[in-house]
């Protein structure tokens, strides 16, 4: 019955009152992003799409571990695990500082939201093209030099089973390269609230667990500092899982 309730609920309230706010959120990120103030709208109309959404669906949001967020780590290469598509909003509306997500290049396409992600200067991979992961990797080294943390999703793509999946390297030659911090992250409920193939949300209590920021080894060789930071990464997120 409660389940009943809460389609009635969404097909009628929220998935309009959502569809109204990601436009208007858009259209103020891609007007905003080109006058000369994409530090603000890159980062606060998506905030605030984030959370208004995350409201709607009735998944509040408990945050752990904000002390670990120490801005004399910043910028870095923030990494969470990836339960489901309720991860961009819980990053974009909590994490609660400026940063560039590593999406995947199909999301660039889409109408409006990728056009969107296109001002902010969110970096597109294509994992299919070679040259793509390059321009990935120039474009997250940009971003980093600049003053800008980046997010990106060490699994690079959503979990089928809710389970954490085995990391990818790219991330972890970025940060070997530049000497900038690893933040884990880990999120937990995500993906019973939207699981795989899954198009509506059930209301689910979702937690952030910001971790302490873990700095690749200089005094090992690049293969061995990158495989200990992704076995040390990979253990702390699946701890708190």
């Amino acid at each position: 019955m409660l389940r009943v309730l809460y389609l009635i609920y969404f097909f009628i309230i929220a998935l309009p009152i959502f569809i109204v706010v990601t436009i208007v959120c858009a259209l103020t990120t891609i007007i905003g992003c080109p006058l000369g103030a994409k530090r603000i709208f890159s980062f606060w109309p998506g905030k605030l799409w984030a959370r208004i959404t995350l409201f709607l669906f009735l998944c509040p949001v408990k945050v752990e571990g904000r002390s670990n967020l120490n801005r004399n780590d910043l910028p870095a290469i923030i990494m969470p695990n990836h339960q489901s598509a309720l991860d961009i909003f819980v990053m974009y509306g909590y994490l609660g500082v400026p940063f560039r997500f590593v999406l995947k290049e199909s999301l660039r396409k889409m109408p409006i939201v990728g056009w969107a992600c296109q001002a902010c200067g969110f970096i597109f991979v294509d994992e299919t093209k070679p040259s793509s992961i390059k321009n990935t990797l120039r474009d997250g080294k940009k971003a980093l030099t600049e003053g800008t943390s980046i997010v990106l999703y060490p699994e690079g793509h959503r979990t089928r089973n809710g389970k954490i999946g085995t990391f990818k390297r790219g991330g972890f030659v970025i940060a070997y390269q530049l000497g900038v911090p690893l933040i884990p992250i880990a999120i937990n409920n995500a993906y019973d609230a939207l699981p795989y193939g899954s198009y509506i949300p059930k209301p689910r209590t979702l937690t952030m667990a910001i971790l302490p920021s873990y700095t690749l080894p200089k005094s090992s060789n690049k293969a061995e500092a990158i495989s200990e930071g992704m076995e040390h990464m990979y253990n702390t997120i699946a701890k708190k899982l």
